[in-house]
């Protein structure tokens, strides 16, 4: 029978570009790795042996040494074939983290049985014929056995097929059609053959299945960090999600350099991604000699993150040794000065957590949690401390209190130094959950922020404050106005002066009750549409603020030029008053906001020296515990009325 090749001459090329982009651009690491190798190196030897074959039988009659020849080539083509669907549904165990599966003996057993059960049928070919025969008049011709050979690849290709259509929800939509690729188009390729055994198409089509894998499944930009051309943490994000998917057992271990930062600074990037490598080096060594079915994750610019699929490994005896040789190695970095802190904390999964958010939260808190001098920590006893519980499930806690407004609004009472009253208060949100108590700003804002949070939380300050101003006399209170915050997210908005305006008309409020307080991190930030805000209000009768004053890095010129009528201190500023130099710098700063007229509010006043001191310098207002902590609404009218002495009917 005449064979066409020219496709697998096409083929082989491809398969070559495939081998060499795997392993150069490092697409894929561990045992995704190992199994895509072996499948491109697999399919690359099929398709070198179809092309032997093909081209040694192209025209009859042959020689007894190119018969010989073709035999030879066409055993090695059927144990090679077989391979490539085996090695596929690997690299797919690989890829969902379910490769734990054939760290076992029997489960190995099970998935290469179909295998040695052909090898012996190829084997028996020697003495019957009955797979295919070879001969000078005819060349290759096809037996009877032949189709137990598509009988086992079809068995393969089942078992892959039920195997994605059960992990569909660990992939994206295009990852997982591109996975299932690789059968639908091996299946065309068969049925063709079978109906035209003359034209080879089964390997070019095998190609350009395993191109759309490295083109859009194997994609490095989201895989690897260039810096040290490691797995990525995003990498590590999607190795979690689909062990959290799956029923395998993990050890995950969390290395985090306490000092990373300050490692970076003084060695310089370059000397810093040395010891990085070094690091990762010294850990894949020891993994190594343990032979550990491992793989590795970098998250800058200190966090290494080890998913160990031998979860009865004992990690933590290693680490002493692995220490010392770091430090060894590093001696040389550490003669100038720079200590490296590194601290280990170890995950089991599912037994401490199967919650991948959970998983994520342990490798950014432990190291804040745990007492400095710790090195090693388990996350058993991280779960259950009180601090991460709350860190850990702000999330849920953020969108409780926003879809049940379960915010509240408290009030910090301002002091005029020259009336000698309280004029005025700022608004704080505070947040007190049903589950876990009284939740920290410090905790709540910074977590609302990130999550994008802020506009709804912003808005009901807004709504609040307005109430509040509304359904209060504040000129009978001896109030002046109130002031709130912005958060960066507000000011942004390009509708943030309609909302505000709106909720002027809605509780017919004068603006000049209200003053709207930036920080300078908001500030830092300025842009067109923040400054269009600022400018809409401002010409709208609503004074501003610049809250924080001290902790950024504003100057004067600038501040002159927005329409900014009150500067806050920061307490930072105020607390150093009990150095000489501080002292000096926050006299300096008063004396230069007085020079363009601006009000001054020092917050954070805990004592009366500090105040006598303040009130010295010509600072305008105080605010801070001295006076009172911030209050419940309702606390803060009572406050109010007996310190201004406001009497009641």
């Amino acid at each position: 029978m005449d064979r066409i090749v020219y496709l697998d001459y096409v083929a082989v090329p491809i398969y070559t570009i495939i081998l060499y982009a795997a392993h150069s651009r490092k697409m894929v690491s561990g045992a995704s790795y190992k199994w895509f190798m072996m499948l491109i190196s697999a399919s690359l030897a099929t398709a070198l042996c179809d092309c032997v074959t093909g081209s040694l039988s192209g025209n009859f009659p042959i020689s007894d040494a190119k018969a010989v020849l073709v035999a030879l080539f066409t055993y090695l083509y059927y144990v090679f074939h077989i391979l490539v669907p085996i090695f596929y549904l690997l690299f797919l165990f690989s890829e969902t983290r379910t490769g734990y599966w054939m760290t076992k003996k029997h489960n190995l057993l099970i998935t290469f049985s179909p295998y040695f059960v052909l090898m012996l049928i190829l084997f028996s070919n020697l003495f019957t014929g009955l797979v295919f025969t070879v001969d000078t008049e005819n060349g290759y011709q096809r037996g009877p056995l032949i189709y137990a050979f598509y009988i086992g690849a079809a068995m393969y290709s089942a078992w892959g097929i039920s195997y994605l259509i059960r992990r569909k929800n660990m992939l994206s939509h295009s990852k997982w059609f591109c996975l299932l690729i690789m059968y639908i188009l091996n299946g065309l390729a068969v049925l063709f053959q079978l109906i035209y055994p003359q034209y080879l198409v089964e390997m070019i089509f095998t190609a350009f299945a395993e191109l759309f894998i490295v083109l859009l499944v194997l994609r490095p930009e989201d895989y690897i960090d260039y810096s040290t051309e490691m797995p990525s943490y995003r990498a590590f994000t999607n190795e979690i999600r689909k062990i959290t998917s799956s029923v395998s057992r993990e050890k995950i271990i969390v290395m985090r350099f306490i000092n990373a930062r300050e490692l970076q600074q003084y060695l310089g990037e370059e000397k810093y991604l040395s010891f990085m490598k070094v690091t990762v080096r010294r850990i894949k060594q020891m993994c190594d000699d343990e032979k550990l079915f491992f793989d590795m994750y970098f998250e800058p610019p200190g966090r290494l993150y080890i998913i160990i699929d031998n979860p009865g490994f004992d990690f933590e005896s290693k680490i002493r040794d692995l220490y010392a040789g770091l430090v060894t190695e590093m001696a040389e970095m550490e003669s100038t000065g720079a200590r490296i802190i590194p601290r280990f904390c170890e995950i089991n999964y599912p037994e401490d957590t199967t919650d991948a958010e959970t998983i994520f939260n342990i490798g950014h808190q432990f190291h804040r949690i745990i007492p400095y001098e710790q090195l090693y920590t388990y996350a058993k006893d991280i779960i259950g401390n009180d601090s991460f519980r709350v860190k850990n499930n702000l999330d849920r806690i953020l969108k409780r209190a926003i879809n049940e407004k379960s915010f509240e609004m408290y009030y910090q009472p301002i002091y005029s130094i020259k009336e000698r009253r309280f004029i005025s208060a700022e608004a704080l949100i505070r947040l007190n959950d049903s589950e876990f108590g009284f939740i920290s700003p410090g905790l709540f804002i910074p977590a609302a922020e990130r999550k994008g949070l802020m506009i709804p939380i912003g808005d009901f300050v807004l709504e609040s404050v307005f109430r509040f101003i509304s359904e209060n006399d504040f000129p009978a209170l001896g109030l002046s106005y109130i002031e709130l915050n912005l958060s960066v997210a507000q000011c942004v908005q390009g509708d943030l002066s309609d909302k505000i305006l709106a909720l002027e008309k809605k509780y017919h409020v004068n603006p000049e009750r209200v003053n709207l307080e930036i920080t300078e991190t908001t500030y830092e930030k300025i842009g067109e549409t923040t400054d269009r805000n600022i400018r809409t209000l401002s010409d709208n009768g609503f004074s501003f603020s610049l809250d924080d004053y001290g902790t950024g890095y504003s100057n004067m010129q600038r501040i002159s030029k927005l329409p900014l009528k009150i500067i806050k201190i920061d307490k930072t500023l105020v607390d150093d008053m009990a150095n000489k130099s501080g002292m000096c710098v926050l006299e300096n700063t008063v004396n230069m906001m007085k020079e363009i007229r601006k009000e001054i509010v020092c917050e954070g006043v805990e004592t009366a020296d500090q105040l006598e001191l303040l009130s010295s310098m010509g600072v305008d207002f105080i605010q801070g515990f001295y006076f009172s902590k911030p209050l419940p609404e309702d606390k803060f009218v009572e406050f109010i009325k007996e310190k201004n002495g406001i009497r009641t009917a």
